[in-house]
């Protein structure tokens, strides 16, 4: 009886891994948009409206696993040390548009993957691969992370 629980245990565990290492590009961005809910309140210290994410089941069975997605870069300061992966091109931006924080991706790119970053151009499309974190208090950050992340391939 033990022995079936440990394998049961055991095939659980692989398929969520599995479910999440063989995320399509359009499914995780299906679940990425629609799969969260946004409230916004009042941030003293920063007086202005910040959004707060309420992330559905899908997503947070994705918390801490390992995704591969495609977007389009965006480097976000002048030291070239900060990325954005986006839904949408830089004319096309959540800002912009108003289509909302879950557009974009905060990277939080490897030290040895720096220099691939450094490359890429605002709007160069390509693939990434790292850990999904999902991000409710810190208004300091994005409310999608990925971190450890790895430059996969530019694609266009």
């Amino acid at each position: 009886m033990r022995l079936r629980q440990v394998l049961l245990f055991i095939s659980i565990i692989s398929t969520i891994s599995l479910k999440a290492q063989n995320l399509s590009n359009d499914k995780a961005w299906d679940l990425l948009l629609s799969d969260v809910k946004i409230k916004y309140f009042y941030s003293l210290k920063y007086n202005a409206l910040l959004p707060k994410p309420k992330f559905g089941n899908d997503l947070k069975e994705l918390n801490g696993q390992t995704i591969a997605i495609r977007g389009f870069f965006l480097p976000l300061d002048i030291t070239g040390n900060v990325f954005v992966l986006s839904y949408n091109p830089m004319n096309m931006c959540f800002f912009c548009t108003g289509e909302g924080f879950q557009t974009i991706i905060e990277l939080n790119v490897l030290p040895e993957h720096l220099r691939q970053f450094r490359r890429l151009k605002t709007d160069d499309y390509f693939e990434v691969k790292g850990k999904l974190k999902l991000n409710v208090n810190d208004s300091e950050h994005l409310m999608y992370i990925l971190d450890d992340v790895e430059f996969v391939k530019l694609i266009k």
